[in-house]
């Protein structure tokens, strides 16, 4: 057997997937190696959203104030184990520095860039490939408990909408309840991201896998990457947990939180920290949102698909903790019920915990690595995997082909670090 392929793939979730699609469409020949199970990864069980509306990143200065109010909380939308790790501290603190305004700008506009992209890219692999990934695109409702926390976004508004022209609907009061009758009496009001959408990451990411073997994508399920072997400038192989050794002319580092395991390996700095958010998934309540809410001042979501509804939130820096936290569980119900008439069903099919890709900066890294001319890496791109997966996948073509890309890279660049 040839175990040489033209680019290999590690990484098998959302960003990979969407990466060995345009590649594929290129034409090139794809090997995708991923150590699963997908149930692990966050790929898998987040609340699906595919939003352009994200385009501020989580490190304002306003988090930044409540976030030091949350840490030590344990049911706090964002929270820190303590630990002694001195790199989460470095990170941390340099998690804080990004929020300044030159900071927050600069993120906003790399942010923008990419999930626009994505959003049309979105309708574009749809309309072409008739796939089924419960696609909804009657936008994202964000919501708010409180007069005063309304107003206050109205402001956030008017700076989206003269900044980057994006622009949300406004409800209030009895018309907010006129617009989404499962929304409690008590809410104050919204903001409606009609541009955004939403699907069921577990269907998109099956069916994408499906597609890209029936097109002559070789995937490596089941199997992890323990070794990159280099010489000099380049990766020469990589070797697998079964002994296997695969070659390539070109790699593509797409691990998402785990990437930064193999940064001791590479020569590279891979700033990245696995920032843990939990979902549960179970039967669509009677009085169910017809559009994914978020309920802002808890910082929870709600996604209904059809029969099935998820809700999903929280930050909790942890290390690599594979715990179910029930505190952290509970804390997602407990903010869904200051929002929705019936917040949650009893019919539970299933309690997640995945750990996203973190950077300080909030923007992803899409990049060549800065010691290997056929390595790229794409990791880092937080709770929005979903939102920025195709023009990711995009981008990494246009790189690995020497074309001129979509979108600008520079926002993405490894060496910003």
């Amino acid at each position: 057997m040839n175990n040489k392929s033209d680019v290999l793939i590690v990484g098998g979730g959302v960003v990979g997937l969407f990466i060995a699609y345009y590649l594929n469409k290129k034409g090139y020949e794809v090997t995708i190696v991923d150590e699963g199970p997908m149930k692990k990864a966050a790929s898998y069980g987040n609340c699906g959203l595919v939003s352009p509306s994200h385009a501020l990143p989580l490190n304002s200065p306003k988090l930044m104030w409540k976030a030091t109010k949350w840490l030590m909380k344990p049911d706090s939308p964002f929270y820190i184990k303590p630990q002694l790790n001195f790199s989460m501290m470095q990170w941390l603190t340099q998690f804080a520095l990004n929020s300044s305004k030159a900071s927050i700008e600069r993120a906003m506009h790399g942010r923008h860039n990419i999930l626009q992209s994505s959003r049309q890219l979105y309708d574009q692999f749809l309309a072409e490939e008739k796939i089924n990934c419960d696609w909804n695109d009657k936008g994202i409702l964000f919501l708010f408990k409180h007069e005063k926390t309304f107003y206050d976004y109205e402001k956030v508004n008017e700076k989206l909408i003269s900044e980057i022209g994006l622009a949300a609907k406004p409800f209030a009061e009895k018309k907010l309840i006129d617009f989404e009758p499962a929304i409690r009496e008590d809410v104050f009001g919204g903001f409606l991201y009609e541009n955004d959408a939403s699907l069921k990451p577990d269907k998109l990411i099956t069916s994408l896998n499906t597609l890209l073997k029936e097109r002559g994508v070789n995937f490596k399920d089941g199997v992890k990457v323990n070794t990159f072997n280099t010489q000099k400038d380049q990766v020469s192989e990589v070797i697998t947990s079964n002994g296997e050794k695969l070659k390539a002319h070109h790699y593509i580092l797409a691990g998402g939180a785990l990437s930064p395991l193999f940064q001791s390996q590479l020569g590279i700095k891979i700033p990245v920290k696995p920032g843990k958010g939990y979902s549960i998934t179970m039967q669509s309540p009677k009085y169910s949102p017809k559009v994914p809410c978020i309920f802002e001042e808890r910082k929870v979501v709600a996604t209904p698909w059809g029969n099935s509804y998820r809700l999903g939130g929280t930050m909790e820096f942890s290390n690599y903790s594979t715990v179910l936290n029930n505190k952290r569980l509970n804390a997602l119900k407990k903010g869904a019920a200051e929002y929705l008439k019936e917040p949650f069903s009893e019919s539970e099919y299933e309690e997640w915990t995945g750990w996203r890709p973190m950077t300080s900066d909030e923007l992803p890294i899409i990049d060549f690595s800065t010691g290997h001319k056929n390595l790229l890496v794409a990791t880092g791109h937080g709770m929005l995997g979903v939102s920025m997966a195709p023009g990711t996948g995009q981008l990494i073509a246009e790189l690995l082909s020497n074309q001129k890309t979509h979108i600008n890279p520079a926002f993405y660049s490894l060496k910003r670090f």
